[in-house]
């Protein structure tokens, strides 16, 4: 357990069983770690200073939205600037990370 930003450098460190599944599409490139879970889709992105890590987040967000949910790229940006959640994920090494957060309920329905 730690707060977000990771502001000490450690958290409360415990072992635990976990199932993690990754997807591989070859031949498509992305810049910065996606993630995905039941509410949302999110982006990772680590730089200094800490606004070049939110903007990288946030620049990849809309990129996946233009892609793979069919918005318009002023669409997604104006959108992404609603409702996206940003989670300043750490700031302790020498790279800080946000991550993006925009919620599935905004997504387009899937066919």
């Amino acid at each position: 357990m730690q707060g977000e930003g990771e502001v000490a450098g450690t958290g409360l460190e415990t072992t635990m069983d976990v199932t993690l599944q990754f997807g591989l599409i070859k031949d498509k490139t992305i810049d910065w770690p996606r993630i995905e879970d039941d509410e949302f889709i999110m982006v990772a992105g680590s730089a200094r200073p800490l606004i070049d890590a939110f903007r990288l987040a946030h620049v990849e967000l809309i990129e996946w939205l233009e892609t793979d949910y069919g918005f318009d790229r002023w669409e997604a940006y104006q959108v992404v600037s609603q409702v996206v959640e940003a989670t300043v994920a750490n700031i302790v090494d020498p790279q800080y990370t946000v991550v993006a957060k925009f919620p599935k309920r905004y997504l387009p329905p899937t066919e």
